[in-house]
C-alpha cells in the first residue's frame, strides 16, 4: 500500500480517536444524558434505529425526495446554465433572481412554502429552489472558462458554431458540470432534511427527529444525525468515485 494512502488513514484515525475522547470527556463533565449522552448512549440508539422498520421507511421516503430534488436540479440546471453561457441576454437577465435565491435564508423559503404546497411537497421544491443556482453558476463558469487561445485557433480555421460548441466549449463544460451535480449532491440532503424538520411531513427523517427532540430523546436525535451523515457520505463518496472515474474515460477518449 502507498505510504501517502497509509499516512492518511493513520491521521483520520487519530482525528476520530480525539474527537470521541473529546465527547466522552464533555459528556462526563456535563453529567446529563439531556444535553450531552456519552458515545454508547448514542450508539446504542444507533443501532437500535437500525432494525425498527418505520425508520427505515421514513429514511425511504426521505432518500427518494432527494433523489428526484438532485434530478430536477442537475436536469433543469443544466438546460438553463446552457443558455445563461450561450446568451448574454439570457446569463443578465438570470443574475438578480439568482443572486435573490443565493442569499435568501432557507427557513424563509421552507415557511414561505409552507402556504403554496403540501408537507410533503415542501422539501422538494425548497431544495430545488436553494440547489438550482449552485447547477447553473457551474455550467455558466464551464462555458465562461473556455481557453481564449482555443477559441482563437478555431476563428482561424473557420470552424462553425457547431464546431465550436461540440469540440471547444462541451469538453471543457463537462467538469464543470460534474462538479456543480457533485456539489448539489451533498446540499440536497441539508436542505431536505431542514424542510421536512419545518413542514413535517407524515414519513421523513426530518419529521422523526423533531418527534424526537419534542421528547427530549437527545440520544436518538444525535444517533438519526450520525445515520444520515454517514448515508450521505458514502453516497458522496461513490458518486465522487464515479465523477472521476467518467472524467477519466472521457479524457482518455
Amino acid at each position: 500500500m502507498n505510504k501517502g494512502i497509509i499516512r492518511k488513514i493513520s491521521i483520520y484515525c487519530l482525528s476520530l480517536i480525539i474527537f470521541f475522547a473529546l465527547w466522552c470527556l464533555l459528556s462526563k463533565l456535563i453529567s446529563s444524558s439531556l444535553i450531552l449522552p456519552g458515545p454508547l448512549q448514542v450508539l446504542s440508539s444507533f443501532f437500535s434505529l437500525c432494525i425498527k422498520k418505520p425508520f427505515w421507511i421514513n429514511f425511504i421516503n426521505t432518500l427518494l425526495r432527494v433523489f428526484i430534488s438532485f434530478l430536477i436540479t442537475v436536469i433543469f440546471g443544466a438546460l438553463i446554465g446552457l443558455l445563461t453561457g450561450t446568451n448574454s441576454f439570457f446569463n443578465d437577465l438570470l443574475k438578480f433572481p439568482l443572486s435573490v435565491i443565493r442569499v435568501t435564508p432557507v427557513l424563509s423559503i421552507i415557511l414561505i412554502a409552507l402556504f403554496w404546497f403540501k408537507s410533503n411537497t415542501v422539501p422538494v421544491f425548497v431544495c430545488i429552489l436553494m440547489t438550482l443556482p449552485v447547477m447553473i453558476n457551474s455550467v455558466t463558469s464551464g462555458f465562461f472558462k473556455c481557453d481564449k487561445k482555443l477559441l482563437k485557433m478555431a476563428k482561424v480555421y473557420k470552424l462553425s458554431k457547431k464546431q465550436i460548441f461540440r469540440y471547444i466549449k462541451l469538453p471543457n463544460v463537462i467538469p464543470y458540470f460534474l462538479n456543480g451535480a457533485l456539489s448539489v449532491f451533498g446540499l440536497c440532503w441539508k436542505v431536505v432534511i431542514a424542510g421536512e424538520v419545518i413542514s413535517l411531513p407524515s414519513k421523513a427523517v426530518g419529521t422523526y427527529l423533531q418527534q424526537e427532540h419534542i421528547h427530549l430523546e437527545t440520544s436518538s436525535v444525535i444517533a438519526a444525525t450520525l445515520f444520515i451523515v454517514t448515508v450521505s457520505f458514502l453516497l458522496e463518496l461513490l458518486f465522487s468515485y464515479f465523477v472521476k472515474k467518467i472524467n477519466g474515460k472521457y479524457y482518455a477518449a
